[in-house]
């Protein structure tokens, strides 16, 4: 299988924060210190390799690693990429005691 079009490597892991996907760390930090209870800097970003439509980063902090997804930049359709509702979904599964990621927070401040 050496000729697959996505290597496991393409498409798994972390990466550098491709330059479209940027986002502010300060500010990010900042909102996390107020909202993500017992978050504690410094942050470091990294984006997830692969295919998703959201961008999809890993936030390091000495003692935590969070995962943070968002919406692309740019024009959208209105019920496209709804992050909103994955939050709703995922929180309203892990109070119910299904096995999902904790959900923190949900920012909804829509950066242009």
């Amino acid at each position: 299988m050496a000729n697959r079009i996505n290597k496991d490597e393409d498409v798994s892991g972390t990466k550098p924060v491709e330059e479209r996907n940027r986002i502010d760390e300060v500010n990010l930090a900042r909102w996390m210190e107020e909202h993500v209870r017992g978050f504690v800097g410094p942050l470091t970003v990294l984006q997830f390799k692969g295919g998703q439509s959201n961008p999809t980063y890993r936030l390091d902090t000495p003692t935590r690693s969070y995962v943070l997804r968002r919406k692309p930049f740019g024009q959208l359709l209105p019920s496209a990429h709804a992050v909103d509702r994955e939050f709703r979904v995922i929180s309203a599964l892990g109070k119910s005691g299904f096995p999902v990621a904790h959900a923190y927070a949900l920012c909804t401040f829509r950066a242009s």
